[in-house]
């Protein structure tokens, strides 16, 4: 399942209530289905596959085709589609028969389908592919730089990735202009304050405007959540360093995934557990596989089921789901 980042939410565990419209996409019985924070699902589990929502509406498939839902399970735009994406901005990209198109929320078409592929709207404007060049559109669907690319991707901060025809990698603004800052390769494309680079094989950290923080050490390094990132050197296991290059936890650890809400999972021995930013193992590594922490709850599981686990590392859904969403419990709006 496709995976996006989103702002997290508070969400209150213990005897507080939850936040509202906070669900989670789970399978069970080969069947995609969503459940809220105590387990029970608002959505039953009859969708043959699906993505989490965005912006109010989530992508399921029904009978082999695509349609849109709301977080009550209601039919918002009807099954129809041989594919779907999140919306963005107000619109939805699905491709009808060969070709991509948008759609607004009522499921009318506001830019016909006529892309061979198509990205969701980023600051007013999309990438498309039409006869094998790239260019973007706006929401009116008008062409505002021109289809002249091998590939494009998503305009962060006024900027935007491009691949020109012979493959060389440029940026540009929004009307079209080449802009010469080397460094934001990984800044544009990770959407990140911590840019790594290589020299002599290894890796060291820079800052958004090119400032290197960490010399070149690393063999691996995570992106940095809380100020902290996995790092390995050769072929030891992995450790935590901070953004100044201070390592916080020896390596220790067999695997790792990234830090959020202040905890990441870590595998040690065999089985999984989380390790606090600061303070160090959190939970005690009990568990075949765990994920990350999203609204106080994250995903484990045992025997090849998946629950989710809350922060003290009490078991508060049970072992039941062949498969999880890596984005957890994230609000539906």
């Amino acid at each position: 399942m496709r995976i996006i980042c989103f702002i997290l939410i508070t969400l209150f565990l213990g005897d507080a209530s939850y936040a509202q419209n906070v669900l989670a996409l789970v399978k069970k019985n080969e069947k995609f289905g969503y459940i809220n924070p105590t387990g029970k699902y608002t959505v039953p589990a009859i969708y043959e596959d699906a993505y989490s929502f965005h912006d109010g509406l989530a992508p399921v498939k029904l009978n082999g085709k695509w349609g849109y839902i709301d977080e009550t399970g209601k039919t918002i735009i009807k099954h129809e589609y041989e594919e779907a994406a999140w919306f963005w901005e107000g619109l939805g990209a699905v491709k009808k028969g060969e070709y991509w198109g948008y759609l607004d929320k009522s499921g009318k078409v506001v830019i016909p389908f006529i892309y061979e592929y198509t990205f969701s709207f980023s600051e007013g404007l999309a990438a498309v592919t039409k006869d094998g060049l790239s260019g973007y559109i706006d929401l009116t669907g008008k062409v505002i730089i021109p289809l002249m690319y091998s590939d494009t991707y998503d305009f962060y901060k006024g900027i935007g990735p491009v691949t020109d025809t012979l493959g060389h990698i440029q940026y540009i603004d929004k009307n079209n202009q080449s802009i010469n800052k080397p460094y934001l390769n990984q800044l544009i494309i990770k959407k990140s304050k911590f840019i790594t680079f290589y020299k002599d094989d290894k890796i060291g950290i820079k800052n958004r405007r090119g400032k290197v923080l960490i010399e070149p050490r690393f063999d691996a390094i995570s992106r940095f959540k809380n100020g902290k990132a996995f790092f390995k050197i050769g072929d030891t296991k992995y450790g935590v360093v901070n953004k100044r290059g201070v390592v916080k936890f020896k390596p220790l650890y067999d695997d790792a995934g990234s830090f959020n809400e202040g905890l990441a999972p870590v595998k040690i021995d065999g089985l999984w557990g989380f390790l606090h930013h600061r303070k160090g193992i959190a939970i005690a590594p009990k568990f075949e596989r765990a994920g990350s922490f999203a609204n106080g709850l994250a995903p484990v599981s045992k025997d090849g089921k998946w629950g989710y686990t809350n922060k003290e590392g009490k078991l508060v859904i049970n072992y039941q789901f062949e498969e999880h969403d890596d984005m957890g419990f994230y609000e539906t709006k």
